[in-house]
């Protein structure tokens, strides 16, 4: 598994297969990103969290950072823990997510960034995985107006329907969600508010305040389309008799 054919030497020779996981650059410097057995799967997709953290790197106020797992099965999604550089005016969640997504697909950006004074590491000076806390799931940013009541049902409606407890700005599939699970949400909201919406509405309003919205528009489209008739036979307003 290790020793494998060597494709440019002698009949019979071999290359040990390190499992570190590298970038060629143009200027012919091999960059390191991290090791194949921190590979990990998300969403179906074969993930190199080294890669992400290279990223996080790259951040001028990040003095360090470690990318994980976090969860099991469809609720997994990607945590980041990071150190700031000394002196620097740390950056919060909103601004380091918007870092990465200039750099990485939709589904490698880190759906929490806890800050830590420092990375844990073990007695061989690597990252102490299990040492690490529980992330920070991220929340909304001062100032945000409390919400609605469509938005209120839409949250209860995550956490029940997909054990998807997040903040009214988290994106759904940063949080665990995944194609499945999206179905299963469109098919409640649908019960739940008498709208029809189609599966794609979630990714076109992946947060709890967007996709809330959206419900919103929808109901006040079909009342538009609504005959003045059908209006009133729908209403629960009852007249009173003359006295």
């Amino acid at each position: 598994e290790r020793f494998v054919p060597d494709p440019y030497g002698a009949a019979g020779s071999r290359l040990y297969r390190t499992g570190d996981v590298v970038r060629w650059l143009p200027s012919a410097v091999v960059e390191f990103l991290g090791r194949s057995d921190d590979q990990v799967k998300i969403r179906g997709y074969r993930v190199e969290t080294g890669e992400i953290e290279a990223v996080l790197h790259d951040h001028p106020t990040v003095n360090d950072a470690v990318v994980i797992a976090e969860g099991t099965g469809p609720q997994t999604r990607l945590a980041a823990y990071w150190t700031p550089s000394p002196g620097a005016a740390a950056p919060d969640a909103a601004q380091l997510a918007a870092h990465c997504r200039r750099r990485l697909p939709d589904y490698m950006v880190p759906g929490s960034f806890t800050e830590l004074a420092t990375i844990p590491l073990n007695r061989n000076g690597k990252v102490d995985r299990r040492a690490l806390p529980a992330p920070v799931t991220t929340t909304a940013a001062p100032g945000d107006t409390p919400l609605g009541p469509v938005a209120q049902l839409v949250r209860e409606i995550w956490r029940d329907t997909c054990g998807i407890d997040a903040g009214p700005h988290d994106n759904f599939f940063h949080a665990g969600g995944n194609s499945i699970l999206a179905i299963r949400l469109i098919a409640e909201i649908q019960n739940e508010f008498e709208v029809t919406l189609p599966v794609r509405a979630v990714f076109e309003g992946p947060t709890v305040v967007e996709m809330a919205q959206l419900i919103e528009n929808q109901i006040r489209e079909e009342i538009a389309q609504m005959s003045d008739s059908e209006v009133i036979a729908d209403s629960t307003l009852t007249k009173e008799p003359n006295a």
